[in-house]
């Protein structure tokens, strides 16, 4: 049996690193993540295949990783608002079968005037 490795260049591997990012964000849009991840795959694959063959440069190799580390930073995000969201929607349930939403109203901060000593005279005063 013989392996067959298709040899990609460092322009196409830099091409395809590029679109990965659109495909993910594409693939979450449509609520379609298998083709994204088997792209992904496959990208990883074949910057290892180049990188055990000597033929990946240094720039190819520095936009891979700084893609997988957006490709993290991305997942990690939808992520934490997936959680986010999940908690607000039970959240809300709880407040609908209880019958007693909670009403968030925003605290004011008090203002600062300043005293009497500091603030400039008004001009009925001064007459």
């Amino acid at each position: 049996m013989t392996l067959v490795t298709t040899q990609y260049t460092n322009a196409d591997l830099k091409n395809r690193l590029s679109e990965s990012v659109d495909d993910f964000l594409d693939g979450l849009r449509t609520s379609d993540i298998d083709r994204p991840l088997l792209n992904w795959k496959n990208i990883v694959q074949d910057v290892v295949n180049s990188q055990e063959e000597g033929t990946l440069d240094c720039g190819t190799s520095s936009l891979a990783v700084n893609i997988s580390h957006w490709m993290e930073v991305l997942c990690d995000t939808f992520m934490e608002l997936e959680v986010k969201a999940e908690g607000h929607a039970s959240q809300m349930g709880q407040d609908l079968l209880t019958g007693t939403p909670k009403e968030q109203t925003p605290t004011l901060s008090p203002s600062i005037s300043p005293s009497r000593a500091t603030r400039s005279p008004s001009p009925s005063s001064q007459l």
